[in-house]
């Protein structure tokens, strides 16, 4: 019988068993607070609605953008625990973007701010269905641009678009509805894309956005910082030069821990006051929320250490000193 065996690390570059250790000695009451943090707002979620009035607003903002919050703030947990801290400013990014999206449609006009949302969803899955319909200009278009995907297709897959497309025809044809699409339709990029669901209210990009609820400082630093690992523009944080020598960063480290965890708590703090002075207000009166931050998050949150890496020769591992 043949045995195969896999790979191992090159552990200068991925020690997975020290980071997580690292992990576990350094910042285990923050990971638990993460944790915390998640397990309410899934409970929050149900509360909000319940007290909501379960309009598109409530709807799109409670069941869609807090849920991507809290499944945000989910995976930073579960990355960081990991030491893969890095990659988890990724999932940081996503959250405050849902954070301002939720802030900035709740600041005024929410139904009309939720349509536009739901509207601009609805034509995107459309562009998408029709590129599955034999003879439409999408489906053309998409053929000429990517006729390997086509291998992909099937004739279930064109009926479950063409039944998808009846559907959505149907939605888009109540009166409401129909108005908000007809805005867009006049709107379309020469690519025949929509522009963003925000675009027709006033705010061209998310920091527009952002701007507009006095949320400006935090994406000018930490969205952008992170945009940086989204688009892997930034060469720091792979390699450092050193005289004559190019030392190579570790794909998992703990040096931006802090910076990471401080803001993606006090964006999720932000976004479940907002929520609660929304859709139950008496519960901020009494005191509950607060409570829970001092017995719970308030010292996690002030008490993060900040790790230092030492550069080593290639041959030994590097060791994090907290600082």
């Amino acid at each position: 019988m043949e045995i195969k065996i896999g790979e191992n690390p090159f552990r200068p570059l991925l020690d997975r068993e020290k980071v997580i250790e690292d992990v576990k000695n350094a910042f285990s009451k923050q990971i638990n607070a993460l944790e915390d943090l998640v397990n309410y707002g899934t409970n929050l979620v149900p509360r909000c609605y319940g007290s909501s009035d379960k309009g598109l607003g409530a709807v799109v903002v409670l069941a869609i953008l807090l849920r991507q919050v809290i499944a945000m703030l989910d995976a930073v947990e579960i990355l960081s625990s990991n030491g893969a801290v890095y990659a988890a400013g990724l999932q940081a990014r996503a959250l405050f973007e849902a954070s301002a999206y939720a802030e900035w449609i709740l600041a005024a006009d929410t139904e009309k701010k939720a349509t536009y949302y739901y509207v601009h969803n609805l034509r995107r899955q459309r562009w998408w269905a029709q590129r599955l319909k034999p003879g439409s200009a999408e489906a053309t278009a998409f053929a000429n641009d990517v006729p390997e995907i086509l291998t992909l297709t099937n004739a279930t897959a064109t009926m479950a678009a063409t039944s998808n497309l009846t559907e959505i025809d149907r939605i888009l044809a109540q009166p409401t509805l129909a108005v908000v699409s007809q805005v867009f339709e006049q709107r379309k990029l020469r690519n025949g894309k929509d522009v963003a669901w925000h675009v027709p209210l006033g705010p061209r990009t998310v920091g527009a956005v952002a701007k507009s609820i006095g949320r400006f400082a935090e994406y000018t630093f930490f969205y952008a910082l992170w945009s940086e690992a989204m688009h892997s523009s930034n060469y720091s944080h792979h390699v450092r030069f050193q005289k004559d020598r190019v030392i190579f960063q570790s794909i998992r480290n703990l040096s931006t821990f802090d910076t990471l965890f401080r803001q993606v708590v006090a964006t999720t703090l932000r976004t479940y006051r907002l929520l609660l002075e929304t859709y139950r207000s008496a519960e901020l009166e009494l005191g509950a929320f607060r409570r829970k931050y001092l017995e719970n998050w308030q010292k996690a949150l002030l008490e993060v250490p900040k790790i230092q890496y030492e550069s080593t020769p290639a041959a030994s591992r590097s060791s994090p000193n907290r600082a």
